[in-house]
């Protein structure tokens, strides 16, 4: 009867331990429903890849965090939000365990931002019959550019701008395409992937050639997580750089002006 209670008293104070010090009990704070909800621009062609009828095949934000959840020992979850307005409001709210996109001030006070995964150049697709041939030509009054509200280049263009009339629209890629067909935009201004698939979708527009900003993405954990917390994602994420996992999503999605962290 003593042995019996001895054992159960070591196998009581080894539990309680692995629950204090040991990684479940991370896993369980880091995702507590017992799947990683992984929260994402799904808008962002380099984050989620999808098939002409909106199947998701892949893309940084489903590589990294499959890789992620896989080390974790919990399911996968994509949430994925139309577009950077929606993915931006999203911070604060609970909807999701991690983050995978830009390191965006706007939510700098709803997150922790972990180690670089990548950075992203941000350039101007012209619409059919706009003769712009560098992006020294669009800051000039009665030219329209046309950004994603809240994007990386509504933030960054908001404040550097002079003359140039900046349109805000929400709807992501999409909505940039349908602008620049109509004309109510001369320019969209957005990440290279987006770009350049719209001037693949949009017969006559025109990528022009160098970048206006360049952009970091990381992988976020929601405010007031513990450093146990943060330390073990931040390792997690140097392992997925490390096996290549990052470098893969990169060229899976064949986007110029867009390369690995180191």
């Amino acid at each position: 009867m003593r042995r019996i209670l001895l054992w159960g008293i070591l196998l009581m104070a080894s539990s309680m331990a692995k629950g204090a010090l040991g990684q479940p009990a991370i896993t369980s704070e880091i995702a507590p429903s017992g799947k990683l909800r992984v929260a994402t621009n799904g808008g962002n062609r380099m984050l989620v890849t999808r098939t002409a009828d909106g199947k998701v095949t892949g893309g940084m934000a489903v590589e990294v965090g499959r890789f992620i959840a896989e080390k974790l020992g919990v399911s996968f979850e994509l949430v994925s939000f139309p577009n950077a307005d929606a993915y931006t409001q999203s911070f604060g709210k609970g909807e999701w365990d991690i983050a995978v996109g830009a390191s965006s001030p706007l939510v700098a006070e709803k997150a922790d931002f972990g180690p670089l995964l990548m950075f992203v150049d941000f350039m101007y697709v012209a619409g059919p019959g706009r003769e712009f041939t560098n992006t020294a030509q669009l800051d000039r009054p009665g030219v329209k550019i046309g950004v994603g509200r809240n994007s990386s280049s509504d933030q960054y263009l908001s404040r550097t701008l002079k003359s140039a009339e900046l349109i805000r629209l929400t709807g992501g890629a999409g909505a940039g395409l349908e602008a620049l067909r109509s004309g109510k935009v001369d320019v969209w201004a957005a990440s290279a992937s987006n770009v350049q698939g719209i001037a693949t979708d949009l017969p006559g527009a025109k990528v022009l050639p160098e970048a206006f900003t360049n952009e970091p993405y990381t992988v976020a954990l929601p405010k007031g997580r513990s450093s146990g917390a943060q330390a073990t994602l931040t390792e997690i994420v140097n392992e997925a750089k490390k096996s290549g996992v990052v470098r893969k999503a990169i060229e899976q999605v064949g986007v110029k002006g867009v390369r690995a962290a180191p």
